[in-house]
């Protein structure tokens, strides 16, 4: 659905651009609009970058069709609009990569880093107006370009290092670092430029003079990029801290509701005079307790999530006898998945509570997991009367406001559950979040 509305807005796009060309009656095209938009496009969605070029392009000779002045000469249009569009696949990727590793926002910190380019642009082409420089226009574009990749290169670096600097001490000696840093990382940028443009055949002259005075004008805007990347690191940082704090008190909110009905189950068979089973149930909640207890990090890989609902559905068993049948299939590409620790066992116990519980005969609780590109899907099945029914007397009880509030804490709005009745009777409590990686650190 998300691919369908960025294809979309791809197509729209390519109709703005071609509307302004129509009025402006320039039967060529604007060639660079056309490469922007599939750039935008390409960098912030997920679709191939032959198709976001493809669609932009193809709003431009439609916009011309429907104005009844088609021209075939716009065609030559297509290629730089793919290959504008690929490129901003690979800034996405490589932003995604930064954002990862200085733990920022990805929208936020492309927003910065594109948003920095664009302004650097304007000074940097009149200091090579100003020093008579030929080509200025398209150095100027060269240069920001190889600007914007570096930028995005040095994020993961930079953080680190100022986030070090500044969690030593606000001290003089510790601002002036900071300054000899950017000012030498303008003169790095500028050498560079300068050594890259020459490879390039780009008729620039190379000497201290000409590298000091394009470093003079990279210094304001490396600065500015470096206090943009400090400032949403801090921001990051204390956004992290606050959603680590809420899932904290969410995670100690569910264990109560857990020990309380883990012993429910142990007391019911203990008063059917079931020493083997009471055991037996007994000694796998211990395993069980170890588990929910852990105090380490708030994501899991789903792997861990998977391996303690098996055992938490054994224990399950054992109170049910033959009542009860469950099964677990997940794909292997989902196995890595991080997840929030205790992410499903609440949705289990709910299918078998409002599920195998609600029938004389018993029922099924069924957990899949499966990935859609970059998207993880994870559903929790049962074959009870489902949502809603006469059985179902807690509705959104406190395990389900629970994983919504987790959801929220963890994923903002990238995630979303649902539960409704399946096509087959029973219920279907759905997950769907981003999937990302466990880093084993």
């Amino acid at each position: 659905m998300r691919q369908v509305s960025w294809g979309a807005v791809a197509l729209v796009a390519g109709m703005l651009v071609g509307w302004l060309d129509l009025s402006a009656g320039d039967v060529q095209g604007p060639l660079l609009l056309l490469m922007a938009a599939s750039f935008a496009v390409a960098f912030s969605s997920r679709l191939p970058g032959w198709l976001v070029g493809a669609l932009v392009f193809a709003g431009l000779p439609l916009v011309m069709a429907i104005g009844g002045v088609p021209q075939w000469a716009v065609a030559i249009a297509l290629l730089p609009s793919i290959g504008a569009a690929y490129a901003g696949r690979l800034a996405g990727t490589l932003v995604s990569s930064a954002a990862r590793g200085g733990a920022i926002d990805r929208e936020l910190l492309g927003g910065a880093l594109i948003a920095c380019a664009l302004l650097g642009a304007v000074p940097v082409y009149a200091t090579l107006v100003a020093r008579g420089q030929r080509l200025a226009w398209w150095i100027t574009i060269l240069w920001q370009v190889m600007t914007f990749a570096g930028w995005i290169l040095l994020t993961p670096f930079i953080i680190r290092g100022a986030r070090a600097a500044i969690a030593r001490a606000a001290a003089p000696a510790a601002i002036a670092a900071q300054v000899a840093t950017v000012t030498g990382l303008a003169v790095v940028h500028a050498a560079i430029l300068m050594a890259i443009s020459r490879a390039l055949f780009v008729p620039v002259t190379v000497t201290p003079e000409a590298i000091a005075w394009s470093a003079a004008g990279y210094v304001p805007l490396d600065a500015l990029v470096y206090l943009l990347t400090l400032a949403l690191a801090h921001l990051s940082d204390a956004d992290r801290l606050t959603r680590s704090a809420r899932a904290a008190a969410l995670r100690v909110q569910l264990r109560p509701h857990f020990f309380f009905n883990a012993l429910n189950a142990a007391s019911v068979l203990a008063r059917r005079g079931d020493a083997g089973p009471t055991t037996e149930m007994l000694a796998a909640l211990a395993d069980l307790l170890r588990y929910v207890l852990d105090e380490g990090d708030e994501m899991v890989p789903l792997r861990r999530e998977l391996d303690f609902v098996q055992r938490y559905l054994a224990v399950e068993r054992i109170r049910f006898a033959d009542r009860m049948t469950s099964s677990i299939d997940a794909a292997g590409d989902t196995l890595n998945a991080s997840v929030p620790h205790l992410l499903l066992q609440p949705l289990v116990e709910n299918a078998v509570r409002h599920g195998v519980n609600a029938r004389t005969e018993g029922g099924e609780v069924r957990v899949r997991a499966w990935r859609e590109e970059a998207l993880l899907h994870i559903a929790v099945e049962d074959d009870g009367p489902g949502p809603g029914s006469a059985a179902d007397t807690e509705g959104d009880g406190i395990g389900l406001r629970n994983t919504r509030s987790r959801l929220e804490t963890s994923f903002g709005d990238e995630a979303s559950f649902s539960l409704n009745a399946g096509t087959e009777g029973g219920a279907v409590a759905h997950l769907v979040l981003p999937y990302r990686p466990w880093d084993d650190r």
